[in-house]
């Protein structure tokens, strides 16, 4: 029997397209309210992650960060489809920059930072789709919530008064990942990732790479950098573990009512200025034995300033070192016990070593003041923590009004 031209016509239209349509179901990972998401997108993002943060490869933790590469995906999806309601589009240029920023925190250049995306075979499109989803999200949730967050002077001056106390206690420079537990879907997944980045944290990934990846705290963007602080100014858990901590080491998960926290101590102080910190800026002026000591003590009563002492000690014969801004505990022994207690403009008395006399001159100095507060930035921080708090009931208002099908 021959087939009408029609017919024959259909016959090949559905051999030819059959395949592809197959291929292109069996590409889907997830669609987020009609929007697709594919095994491709999600196999860049997975490489991405792990070459940017240095994590090691391995079957294991390759399935893990599948599962959580794509649920932070649907969340980019359903982030920008929020943006796009509300007409945000985000230019080249900030992409670019955010780039660069990027670029200048692992020593590149944006040029660099394309050819090593080139070099690891990922395209320059997946991180610049990471970005336009941040910077989307984070102008949407701006235009959204910030002219509800009030920020009272009596607020601020409150926590002004708690970091003036804390001056005195311990301080801390501490670093943060936060990690989000609706990623999870069970808690055996939240304590297998979590114990996996601590592990790989302590055998010397880099901190900071990882919670840009990782973290949904504010502080991701700055690679998890909280800065000085004392323990007081932290949750009650992690005020516990960080006390117990020493500098350089990094936290076990810890599980809090926000989400699992890993912290990291990068150092370590006293409360209240750190005296061996102060900065001396010393002029030191050896005489040697041949010049007698009545031309020493002429030399330091007519001391006016360190250019006139320069050239009075060289006609001298003398040896001649200025040091520039040095914190004390970086000086010489001698020269540090000599100028201690001195102001700028003042001179030791001669101190004979061997067959030199030195006569120790402070030029300049600048002392430690121990953590500035800033009352800016204590608004920043309160404004910071409630628009993230904000943030998150919103995407999870978004994931439980969203249409979501994995496959």
């Amino acid at each position: 029997m021959k087939l009408k031209p029609i017919y024959q016509l259909f016959i090949v239209l559905m051999l030819t397209i059959a395949p592809a349509t197959a291929r292109d179901v069996e590409g889907i990972a997830a669609v987020v309210n009609d929007q697709v998401i594919s095994l491709y997108d999600v196999d860049q993002r997975v490489d991405l992650f792990f070459v940017t943060s240095g994590i090691e490869k391995n079957p294991a933790m390759i399935e893990r960060m599948r599962e959580q590469v794509l649920r932070a995906l649907v969340d980019e999806k359903l982030q920008m489809q929020e943006a796009a309601r509300v007409e945000i589009e985000i230019e080249k240029s900030e992409i670019d920059q955010r780039m660069e920023l990027l670029a200048k925190q692992d020593n590149r250049t944006l040029d660099g930072i394309k050819e090593f995306l080139r070099e690891s075979e990922i395209e320059e499109e997946t991180l610049q789709a990471q970005i336009r989803a941040e910077l989307a999200w984070n102008q949407f949730v701006r235009r959204s919530y910030s002219s509800r967050i009030k920020v009272g002077d009596r607020e601020i001056d409150e926590q002004f008064e708690k970091a003036v106390k804390a001056v005195n206690q311990t301080r801390y420079l501490v670093s943060e990942i936060l990690l989000n537990l609706d990623n999870f879907s069970t808690e055996e997944q939240v304590r297998q990732l979590s114990d996996e980045i601590v592990r790989q944290l302590q055998s010397g990934v880099g901190f900071p790479a990882v919670a840009r990846q990782f973290s949904i705290a504010p502080t991701a963007a700055q690679g998890g950098q909280l800065g000085w602080i004392s323990a007081n100014q932290l949750n009650p858990r992690l005020a516990q573990v960080i006390r117990q901590m020493q500098v350089g080491q990094i936290s076990p998960p810890i599980p809090t009512t926000g989400g699992i926290y890993i912290l990291a101590l990068a150092d370590k102080r006293a409360g209240g200025n750190d005296p061996s910190k102060n900065k001396f800026d010393v002029l030191t002026v050896g005489f040697p034995a041949s010049v007698a000591d009545d031309k020493i003590a002429e030399f330091v009563s007519d001391f006016k300033t360190c250019r006139r002492a320069q050239t009075a000690g060289k006609k001298l014969k003398a040896s001649v070192k200025r040091s520039g801004l040095k914190e004390l505990r970086l000086l010489p022994g001698a020269a540090a016990v000599a100028v201690a207690n001195l102001e700028a403009g003042e001179v030791a008395a001669p101190h004979a070593a061997d067959d030199v006399t030195n006569v120790y001159i402070v030029c300049d100095r600048k002392d430690d003041l121990g953590i500035e507060i800033s009352r800016d930035q204590i608004a920043d921080n309160i404004f910071s923590q409630r628009i993230s708090v904000m943030a998150r009931r919103h995407l999870r208002d978004l994931r439980r009004d969203a249409v979501v099908e994995y496959r």
